[in-house]
């Protein structure tokens, strides 16, 4: 069998509450191999790159440190401030220095020379999101031959939207280096697939197969999935609250929809004011996971407008909104706040995928469980079918959502709960892995996508073209 060699953007030691870093985390330990990339650490300027090789749960683990230049130019100038903006739609908010794209490309070639070190002729290459689009062409120009697969956990623009940033034909042609592309979602591979046919000389070899500008490559839809093996359920954090507790977890940035979902509360509240000093609004966010490109206008903000909805309805014994704006809030304490609430608000203006829905779903007791409401421009909405599924930049039918919410009878609350949990358990991350390793390793066109198609009807290429 061959080794896996995971690269990702930041290689995590599992804490806090991130379901992302815990479900790669997951599918290390479960299948072993070498798992690669940052450490989070940033170096002195000038001193050499601090390098770590650790053997734990199983795998091993190679993380390095960023110079301040790196870190100022790369992860945040091109990363956060034209990659971000570009792949969440706004590309009105992306800026595009020179330095920074070439910060970009100087990083992704020193992370191809680490792991070029590593690589063994029988490994199969993962590489996780858009931090490294050019890995593969920077693998495969210093001579390797390993089957390499990408997978995008943001959306995929539109074409026209991809196409605003400088370097848009410098990504797309470094992506037809790697032998399969997945995504999350059925919206996201279709974006994708009518750009490069509508800009590219592409040859369709089958329904999930392409062969563009010479290079074979392969497409697929692989829903991610959380690590389902999650902490009790009720923490004693929440465990005596006296009211009707609405969740939403969610990074302070432009893309969030927090002021939305504030607006909303303001709505349920005047148009049915028997929830007056009976429900409450939790926003937790974490700051460690937020761009400072972003935060701090967009706080200032957020704040005001907690303060204006408190003002407006509150009293000395109950406030409509909480905001927990800190890192002190750990897995367990998360989950038992998950388990706690009646409803769960994942609401994001535009997203990839939104594994803390999948985690509040895990977190429900079965016999007496909250509701999910989805946006519906995440890719999770193509999945979690139960959900209720709503327009996030609309206050109002977010408001009458909540209210659907809140007054759902216990029998339509399990029937949906049944089906999301099904879902969450049965694609959970050692699917995800299984899946698109499968089809990195298997025959062209074989992989998740035909499956999916059969299983829970997400649109793939098939369905289109």
């Amino acid at each position: 069998m061959s080794r896996l060699v995971m690269i990702s953007s930041r290689c995590g030691v599992p804490h806090g509450a991130d379901a992302q870093v815990e479900a790669l985390h997951d599918i290390m330990r479960q299948r072993g191999g070498l798992w690669m990339g940052w450490s989070g650490a940033i170096g002195l300027a000038g001193a050499p790159r601090q390098v770590s090789v650790r053997d734990t749960a199983g795998y091993t683990r190679q993380r390095w440190s960023m110079s301040p230049t790196e870190y100022a130019d790369y992860y945040h100038g091109y990363v956060h401030q034209a990659l971000w903006p570009v792949f969440h739609n706004r590309p009105d908010l992306a800026t595009h220095p020179k330095r920074a794209f070439c910060a970009y490309k100087a990083w992704n070639e020193a992370v191809a020379e680490m792991a070029t070190d590593e690589i063994c002729p029988d490994d199969v290459v993962w590489v996780q999101d858009y931090h490294l689009i050019p890995l593969a062409r920077c693998l495969k120009e210093a001579g390797l031959l390993n089957p390499c697969g990408f997978f995008l956990h943001q959306p995929f623009p539109p074409g026209d939207v991809f196409r605003t940033l400088p370097e848009h034909d410098w990504l797309m042609r470094s992506l037809f280096f790697y032998d399969l592309i997945g995504f999350q979602s059925g919206s996201d591979v279709n974006n994708f697939l009518l750009c490069v046919m509508r800009h590219y000389r592409t040859e369709r070899l089958s329904a999930t197969t392409l062969r563009v500008n010479g290079h074979i490559i392969n497409v697929g839809v692989f829903p991610c999935g959380v690590a389902t093996a999650r902490p009790a359920r009720h923490a004693p954090l929440t465990g005596k609250y006296p009211r009707q507790l609405i969740v939403s977890d969610d990074v302070i940035n432009d893309i969030s929809g927090i002021h939305y979902r504030i607006d909303a509360m303001r709505s349920l509240l005047n148009n049915h004011p028997h929830y007056l000093r009976d429900v409450t609004l939790l926003h937790m966010s974490d700051p460690a996971k937020e761009y400072p490109h972003f935060s701090p206008r967009l706080e200032q903000q957020l704040a005001r407008f907690c303060s204006e909805v408190n003002g407006t309805f509150g009293d000395l014994s109950w406030f409509p909104v909480n905001y927990l704006h800190n890192d002190a809030l750990n897995r367990r304490a998360v989950a038992g706040i998950y388990g706690r609430a009646r409803v769960g608000l994942f609401t994001p203006l535009s997203e990839g995928v939104s594994l803390s829905a999948k985690a509040y779903v895990l977190a429900q007791d079965p016999a007496d469980p909250g509701v999910l409401i989805l946006s519906q421009f995440t890719g999770t909405a193509e999945q979690l079918k139960g959900a209720i599924i709503v327009n996030p930049y609309d206050a109002h039918e977010l408001s009458e959502a909540l209210h659907s919410a809140l007054v759902m009878p216990l029998a339509e609350r399990r029937q949906r709960h049944a089906a999301l949990l099904m879902q969450v358990r049965q694609y959970d991350s050692q699917w995800w892995a299984g899946a698109f390793l499968d089809a990195l390793e298997g025959e062209p066109g074989a992989g998740a996508s035909h499956r999916l198609t059969r299983q829970y009807g997400i649109f793939t290429p098939q369905n289109l073209y």
